[in-house]
């Protein structure tokens, strides 16, 4: 199985959205289920995604969802 790096995950994921606004806490935590083993915290997964999606033109939301842990 091919390895697919966390910034390569975080773009394909902003990219297949088509929305114009990301939000930085839902990818957070969906590149947190995707790839468990990840060694980033969050808060630099958080500033990951977020130069990827300013990188494409979007719009950033850093509202957490309802009962979502923030760990950095």
């Amino acid at each position: 199985m091919k390895k697919l790096s966390v910034a390569a995950f975080a773009e394909k994921a902003i990219a297949s959205r088509g929305a114009k606004l990301v939000s930085v806490p839902e990818l957070v935590s969906e590149i947190r289920a995707a790839v468990p083993q990840c060694e980033h915290t969050d808060d630099e997964l958080a500033h990951l995604v977020s130069v990827i999606a300013v990188s494409q033109g979007r719009n950033l939301s850093f509202v957490r969802p309802v009962g979502y842990d923030f760990v950095g």
